[in-house]
């Protein structure tokens, strides 16, 4: 369970409970409806309230978010060790291992990180739902933000900020630039990605960090969330990621598509200050770099 305290400043006096949490705090219609209907969702100075209610300077307004709709008992618990960089009472960062989904699948029931994630909240002794607010593929690396209750997924969908990091073939010309090319299925069900003229609108931006031995390492931004996206432009390119068996070739130096999230930011969801996590290298990326003299 989760409580939440606003002391009520000047400014919003005379304003309702559901004006300010929508106005000052970005609460969402949907999020107010789920605290309503919790026993003590929505207080005033301590006691139930309505989200018609005025307010007035000095009142303190605590939001409790129970949560009782978890979907942790769908996950086989898991002891595999991953990174937690950041974690607070509303969010957690993980560095997500190689070859690890982030959901369940088929062939991926007791592997993934909402398995992690369940083990995570045993030892806290919380029972949440699994909100990863961002998604790598199985064998990317990096960081994965996971909302601990409702208004923090609420408040950070689509307001947050990544950069990815890469070893691509080929030395890299010109060392920074934007590419904008649209990206489809190359056959309706397939997962492989091709740039078409009638494909989804799709930009990256790329800066060139080091270049060595006929390699780069290059540090990405996207404008758009397309599957596979930069894989798929950089491919384009002619500069596939190093080890990627779909878009380039497998390589000796590691055993998969050579793509790490190295950073994630955002705007928390209750302090409103900036969150800025880093996440290293995964020790395979660290050992190709330092052998081919990415620096």
């Amino acid at each position: 369970m989760r409580e939440i305290h606003y002391p009520i400043t000047a400014e919003y006096e005379g304003k309702t409970i559901e004006q300010f949490l929508k106005q000052a705090q970005g609460y969402s219609s949907r999020t107010i409806i789920k605290l309503k209907h919790y026993p003590k969702g929505i207080q005033r100075n301590g006691a139930h309230a309505r989200t018609i209610d005025q307010l007035a300077q000095g009142d303190v307004v605590t939001i409790c978010f129970q949560d009782p709709d978890t979907n942790l008992d769908n996950y086989i618990r898991s002891n595999i060790a991953v990174g937690i960089p950041y974690q607070d009472s509303d969010v957690v960062v993980f560095n997500k291992p190689p070859y690890m989904p982030c959901h369940q699948s088929c062939g991926h029931a007791a592997d993934t990180l909402a398995n992690v994630f369940a083990t995570y909240c045993d030892k806290l002794g919380q029972r949440l739902m699994y909100r990863p607010l961002n998604r790598l593929d199985r064998d990317t690396t990096g960081a994965v933000l996971v909302a601990k209750n409702r208004h923090a997924a609420a408040a950070i969908t689509g307001g947050f900020h990544k950069v990815y990091q890469a070893v691509v073939c080929g030395e890299v010309f010109p060392r920074e630039g934007r590419i904008e090319a649209p990206i489809r299925r190359e056959q309706p069900e397939e997962m492989r990605r091709i740039v078409a003229p009638d494909g989804q609108r799709a930009v990256t931006n790329y800066r060139v960090a080091a270049v060595a031995q006929g390699y780069s390492l290059v540090d990405f931004t996207l404008e758009t969330g397309r599957t596979h996206q930069i894989r798929v432009h950089m491919a384009h390119l002619g500069f596939p990621l190093l080890g990627d068996p779909m878009y380039g070739q497998p390589s000796p130096l590691i055993g998969r598509q050579a793509l790490h999230c190295r950073k994630i930011a955002f705007c928390h969801p209750v302090t409103g200050e900036e969150v800025t996590v880093e996440c290293p290298l995964p020790q395979d990326m660290a050992q190709v770099c330092q052998r081919l003299g990415l620096r």
